[in-house]
This record gives structure tokens, sequence and C-alpha cells, in this order.
């Protein structure tokens, strides 16, 4: 994942007794020229951090307050929490206590922590405490360093899933929490160092300005490893959910047709949106339509007007997440509207950081030669690719997977490629035979997740697929205008004879049957060809539960153009068809 931004506590991260260390101050400096931002995070009052910093233009941005004021760099400030209550301030002042007054926080010692719950209780206020070594904040419930973070990075234009948070301590927490990678400073608070995602050694802020210095060198995010945002896999009732990692990793999702390959997909991608990171869905086949009815969420294609060049490029600026559905795209025009779109969508993530991951179903048909490998970002990963014939990807590819999770896979061939797989990232010995046997009976709910995943323990460790919170579309404007194979199309009969009629798609069933004599189609009609060859050949039980009634019609003395009416209606109403 691309690193964007770095968001850092301002005293005992970068500054001690108020003074900007030199060293770190020149790492900014480095990091903004090489493209990256820069923003503090403080607890201090704007115009105290003002006195001890200069001019505040060394950075891309400043929330100050814990989090109730957001200052640019062109002097425009945002007050996110309201102003001090004045019986407060006059109740404290009554008092003889030495404190602060910010444009919405209220700073003194700690020592007074006990005055000041009690005086909030008695004045009924909205406020909570944040601590912070020997000093207390009082502000209002919503406000911390995390909400005006995320304000500045919205107003900047950067997810904060692109966004490192280094602090020092316990108002701390909610900064490295909210930020992708959390890094607490050595000499900082030890409970921030246990929560935190990484933590640079060292004895003050020369040490941090070394980490920044080889941060901002690179783009990618550091390696995750026990972040708190993850992907459920399984849950069950009474026992702690089986869990992965995903930033950053590129993972397969392979199974047999009609297996439930693409639902395990969806749920990768769906829980990921959730959670507000970007996805975009290249879906040759219509399968992931159904995302869209998740928030910040846009469907486009599949018969409605799908995104080219300058278009795509349009959209990649808006920040939201995008299901590109090709289903109504030929083969060698889905293959070209890859070729061309899918590297610019790769060239914005490496521009802006955004989308975060990038899924492509159907990815065989799109890596099977050496130079279609280049398609693919291999530094910044964060792919999913979904395929049945992981038999058919390049090698090449095959080996920038670091996720395997299979569904139902029965073919040997198949199951022998993620093995191979295993074994070229230096996999301990595995039974394949025994793989065999399990991947090949795996239920319609169930998937596997392989070695090399780590959290597959060295061994194929089977699970109860998660649920979804939208609906899965199999292959909606596939079956309408895709053909089966030349074996198992419609074929129009007279006394069991061919009539050199037949049909392939249901849009060419619907077509054909209309210039197709009475007698013909109210045959048919009558024994259920019709339900049967849509049931067999497409799996869709609903819709061939419909033909199955308006046959019954026909079979009970209905006419055959009631039939054929009936029989356009259903079909493009359960496509929608334009």
């Amino acid at each position: 994942m691309r690193l964007q931004v770095i968001a850092t506590d301002y005293d005992g991260t970068i500054a001690i007794d108020g003074q900007l260390n030199n060293d770190v101050r020149g790492a900014i400096d480095r990091a903004r020229r090489r493209g990256m931002s820069v923003v503090i995070v403080t607890g201090r009052i704007l115009s105290e951090l003002r006195l001890v910093a200069g001019t505040l233009d060394f950075v891309d941005g400043v929330v100050a307050e814990n989090g109730a004021v957001v200052a640019l760099p062109s002097g425009h400030v945002t007050v996110l929490g309201a102003s001090p209550p004045l019986d407060l301030i006059e109740k404290l002042t009554s008092r003889g206590i030495d404190f602060k007054v910010g444009r919405c926080v209220v700073e003194l010692d700690a020592q007074f922590a006990d005055i000041a719950i009690d005086l909030i209780r008695e004045l009924e206020l909205p406020l909570a405490i944040t601590f912070n070594r020997g000093r207390m904040m009082l502000l209002p419930a919503s406000i911390s360093k995390s909400s005006g973070l995320r304000y500045l990075l919205n107003t900047l234009g950067i997810s904060i899933h692109n966004a490192i948070g280094i602090g020092d301590a316990e108002n701390d927490h909610e900064l490295l929490t909210a930020c992708e990678h959390g890094v607490a400073v050595g000499w900082g608070s030890k409970r921030l160092q246990q929560a935190a995602d990484g933590v640079v050694t060292g004895d003050g802020p020369a040490a941090l300005a070394k980490y920044i210095n080889q941060l901002s060198a690179g783009i990618r995010m550091p390696i995750e490893s026990t972040s708190h945002r993850k992907i459920v896999l399984e849950e069950i009732d009474g026992e702690a959910p089986f869990e992965m990692l995903i930033r950053g990793r590129n993972v397969l999702v392979a199974g047999d047709s009609k297996s439930g390959k693409s639902w395990l997909a969806g749920v990768l991608a769906e829980q990921q949106i959730l959670q507000d990171y970007i996805v975009y869905v290249f879906d040759p086949e219509g399968d992931y339509s159904g995302l869209a009815s998740l928030p910040n969420t846009l469907a486009l294609g599949g018969g409605r007007q799908l995104p080219y060049g300058d278009d795509l490029k349009m959209l990649l600026q808006q920040g939201i997440n995008l299901v590109l559905n090709l289903s109504h795209l030929n083969h060698e025009e889905k293959c070209r509207y890859i070729q061309r779109h899918l590297p610019l969508v790769t060239q914005h993530r490496r521009e802006r950081g955004f989308p975060h991951r990038i899924m492509l179903d159907e990815c065989h048909y799109f890596f099977r030669e050496p130079s279609e490998q280049q398609l693919l970002d291999s530094e910044l990963a964060g792919y999913t690719l979904v395929t049945y014939r992981p038999s058919q990807m390049q090698s090449d590819v095959l080996a920038k997977i670091d996720v395997v999770a299979v569904t139902r896979l029965a073919e040997h061939l198949e199951v022998d490629v993620l093995r191979e797989l295993l074994d070229n990232k230096g996999g301990s010995a595995i039974d394949s035979h025994d793989w065999y046997e399990r991947l090949a009976n795996l239920g319609i709910n169930e998937a596997a997740l392989l070695p090399p995943s780590k959290e597959a323990d060295g061994r194929l460790r089977k699970f109860v697929v998660a649920p979804r919170l939208t609906a899965h579309v199999r292959h909606r404007t596939k079956y309408f205008d895709v053909p089966v194979s030349e074996a198992h199309r419609f074929v129009f009969t007279r006394n069991g004879q061919a009539t050199g009629t037949s049909a392939g798609t249901l849009r060419e069933l619907v077509d054909t049957a209309k210039s197709i004599p009475s007698e013909i189609i109210s045959r048919h009609s009558r024994h259920h060809d019709f339900s049967r060859w849509i049931a067999t050949l497409f799996c869709d039980y609903g819709l061939a539960n419909e033909i199955r009634r308006i046959e019954t019609d026909v079979k009970n003395g209905g006419t055959v153009e009631q039939f054929l009416n009936e029989l356009c209606q259903i079909v493009e109403q359960r496509y929608e068809i334009d």
C-alpha cells in the first residue's frame, strides 16, 4: 500500500522542551520534497505551537488542541469543537487553579483531575478528560487526535489508510489507531509501545529523523504485522473469529466454476469497503454489481455506461469504490479494456495512494503471457486475483501471490499448481493427495486457506465463509449474452427432428422463439424444455421456476402468444436488460 502521509505528534516525539529537533526538520523537508505529506498532530494550543516552532509552513497541516483545531499553511483555521463553557472557566478561576484556554480545550495540571470531574458532573457538561503525561485536557467527547486528523486528511484529499501515525504518550493512542500503521517512539510510553504496530528505537528525536528518512526513501507502507484492521474469514458463535491480514498482500482466490469463489472474493471486497478502504473491481462476468449497495460505491457497465480513458481518470479522482462490469463486452473487448485501463488505475494509486485494493476476476484470461505480468505493480501489491484456472496463469504472476484461498477445486492439475506455488516459496512438505480429497469435497459455503498464507499455519485450514451484507448476482448479463458451447445449445425440434434453428444465449432464446411456429413452442413448453435448459445450463433456478410456471399455463390451455410475451418479460426483468 502506498505511503502518502506521516502524521506525527510534537512534544516528546519530534521536539524536546518545545524545540523542534533540527535533524527531524531536515527529514521532514526531504520527505516533502520526495512527494510525501507531513502533518503535526499535537495537544498544544495552536498559538503556543507557533511560539515554539515558528511559522508552520514546514509541514502540510496541523491538528492542534488534541484534535479540536485544524490549521493549513495558508493560514486557514477550522475549529471542530465548541468553545470552553464559560461557567467552567469561572469555577476553575474561583478555585485559584492555574489553567490554559484554547479555542476549544481547557488544559490544566493532572493533579486537578478530581476537581475537574466534580465540576463536569456538577455543571452537567458533555466533556471528556484526556491525559498527556503530567497534564490533562478537557474537550468535547467527540474530539480526539483521530477525528482531527481525519478532517485534515479529508481536506488534503488523502486517505487515512495511506498514513503513518507517530507518537510518544497516552494521548497518542487515538492517533496511532486511526492511521494505517501506528509507530511509538522507544523513549515514550511503554503502554503505547505495546499497542503500536512498530517502535522506533533510540533515546530521542534524532533517532526518529533517521526513521523518517528511511520511510520517505520508498513509497510503500511498512509490512503489516499486528494491524487492528483484518478481514474476517469465519465467524462461529463462542469462538474467536478466523481473521486474515490483507494490507499490501496479493491474494489468489481459486475454485471450480459455481463453487462460491466469487462469493468469497466478494466477502473480502465488502469488508474492506466497510473499513473505508477504496476498492476497484474489474468484473468480467457481472458477479459483483451487488457491492454498489455499500457506501461510497458505484457499479458501471453491464449494459450501462462504462467509463473509458479520461472518464475513468475523473472517477479515480473522486475517491469512490468502483465495480467495472464488463459482462456486456465480448472476450477480446474485455481484454483490451483491462490492458488499457488497469495501468491507469495502477498509476493513479502510485500518485494518490488509492484504490487500496484492485480486484480482477477471471484473471487467467489476462495473465497468460509473460508480458502481461507488467500489468501488476509488484512494489505496491494489493491485488485480489480470482480464477477457476490457476494453471493458465503466468508463473511470474503466481510467484507474486502471498495469500491463497480456495473454494471447491476438484481437478488435480489445478491443485498441483497451488502445491507448486507453496514449494517455490519454501513451504514444508505437505501430502498433496490429502489436498486433492479435501479441496474436492469443500461445501458450497466452505473454503480453505493454504500455505504460504501465514494464517494457515503451514497447513490446509478449512473454514466456513463469513456472511455478507450485499447480494451476490451470479453472472447476470453473462447468461443473457455469452453463448453456451455448441453441444449445449437449445435446439428447436419438430416430432423429434431438429428444425435447424437453435439458441445459445437467453437473448437468442427470447428473440428466436418469436419466429418459431406455434406448435413447436407449444410442444417444448408442455414438456418443460425451456425451464429444464435454463436450470441445467445456467443454474438460475429462480428463473427456471418462473419459466416452468408459464409453461404449465400453456399445458393448461394458455396461448403460445401469452407464453412468448411472458417469457420475454420475465427474462429481461431478471437480467435488467435496457
